[in-house]
């Protein structure tokens, strides 16, 4: 139902080939051409791209399933301050993804962001046709079964708490009897 519902919401953008929405049992996966989204080097939405991300986040928001938002560049180098590679482009144009998701009122606690830069091409980036293919951002709607590996809203909080006590300067006397528990890890992926 999701998938038809994006389909449908999506479809002049699916009809000039910009969007591609694909379907699996365990996802369903919609792939944006970021020209539509982004002007060169750049993570802040085109004029046109906030009505396109405002639809499919009405689309997503009633739905409970954890929304994974990956972002990719093509393979030219870019050194700004703002952007020293493109890992850190590709990372910034899915946080933008996630921050409008969030402004029509996606759950945060379902988005998650993966900045692959230009090291997941789909075509060679030896041509304007393969470079343009390459910049993409693709929002992948997971099935609950997938989520197991994500961290829960608690191992945050305990890991968020770890953090916060390391910051802390450690007291100046203890006693030498107070057992010591390592800090709670989370696995990375």
């Amino acid at each position: 139902r999701m998938a038809n519902e994006v389909e449908a919401a999506l479809q002049d953008l699916i009809d000039a080939k910009l969007v591609r929405v694909r379907r699996d049992k365990q996802w369903v996966e919609v792939e944006i051409n970021t020209d539509i989204l982004f002007p060169s080097g750049s993570s802040g939405f085109s004029v046109p791209a906030v009505p396109v991300m405002d639809k499919l986040a009405e689309v997503l928001k009633p739905f409970s399933n954890p929304i994974r938002v990956e972002g990719h560049t093509d393979d030219r180098p870019i050194h700004t301050t703002a952007f020293p590679s493109n890992w850190e482009l590709s990372a910034a144009r899915a946080a933008s993804v996630v921050h409008e998701f969030t402004k029509v009122g996606i759950d945060p606690l379902r988005l998650e962001i993966v900045g692959y830069g230009e090291y997941h091409p789909v075509h060679a980036n030896d041509s304007v046709a393969g470079r343009n293919m390459n910049r993409r951002v693709i929002i992948l709607i997971l099935d609950h079964s997938l989520t197991t590996d994500l961290p829960s809203t608690t191992s945050v909080a305990a890991a968020q708490a770890a953090a916060a006590a390391v910051e802390q300067p450690a007291p100046t006397s203890a006693p030498a009897t107070t057992p010591t528990s390592p800090a709670p890890t989370e696995k990375t992926q």
